[in-house]
């Protein structure tokens, strides 16, 4: 009984009471994070938001009015493929976003920086690190060009990085708007609006992939709704 107990305090003390495991890896890759109580995400500028609303709805629904804790409702397997009914990582709370990243795009644009990808300049947030992570997979991708330089064509010229604007068909901000999303050459991608039928298609070679992960990004192409040329930075997912 006391071995419980203490172990319910040390919980506390690190600030995962009434956390589950989801929790507590957004505050485990955060820093901007401080604890999880009473079904709160407690921010270390005193912010606070609920983590789970309790809801089960609509998958419709839930894109439009995900809660944190919905935003781990699929797990980000290692596989090469996308699940045929799993979209690990595409449930996001848009709040969370916006307070860790900027509410607006000059907001966002305060903590931008330039770096270069393959020879092009591009902007990237400086939140979390993001510009060095994304500095790490260039690294890592040029050391895979060595041995594969065929590869070349699928990461340059790229679609973006920073653009404040709404993903295509919704009112849902993209990630893209808080500069910790990249998208590669869009003439080898694949994406399900463009698809018919939603049938998966996918030309990316699984290495590039694994380069990215390693540093943070998850993948679109592991969607149902698939978007091939598309990483973004969400460690929690992996």
């Amino acid at each position: 009984m006391k071995k419980f107990l203490w172990l319910f305090v040390l919980l506390g003390a690190f600030g995962y009471a009434g956390c589950d495991t989801h929790a507590r890896k957004l505050i485990r890759v955060y820093s901007q994070l401080k604890a999880c109580r009473n079904n709160q995400i407690i921010w270390k500028d005193g912010a606070r938001m609920v983590y789970d609303d309790g809801k089960r709805e609509s998958e419709e629904k839930i894109l439009k009015h995900a809660d944190i804790e919905d935003m781990f409702t699929y797990s980000y397997t290692k596989e090469s493929y996308a699940h045929p009914k799993h979209d690990p990582g595409r449930y996001r709370n848009e709040r969370f976003f916006r307070h860790m990243y900027g509410d607006s795009a000059s907001a966002v644009r305060r903590h931008l920086m330039t770096i270069d990808w393959f020879g092009r300049k591009v902007r990237v947030t400086t939140v979390n690190n993001v510009h060095r992570h994304l500095l790490a997979v260039e690294r890592d991708l040029n050391r895979l060009l060595k041995r594969h330089p065929e590869y070349r064509k699928y990461l340059v010229p790229i679609g973006g990085t920073f653009k404040w604007r709404t993903i295509a068909g919704t009112k849902r901000l993209s990630v893209h708007s808080f500069g910790a999303a990249i998208d590669i050459n869009v003439k080898y991608s694949a994406y399900w609006r463009w698809s018919k039928g939603m049938k998966y298609q996918n030309k990316i070679p699984f290495p590039i992939v694994k380069a990215f992960e390693k540093h943070g990004f998850i993948w679109g192409g592991k969607w149902r709704h698939f978007d091939t040329m598309h990483f973004e930075y969400r460690p929690e997912m992996l």
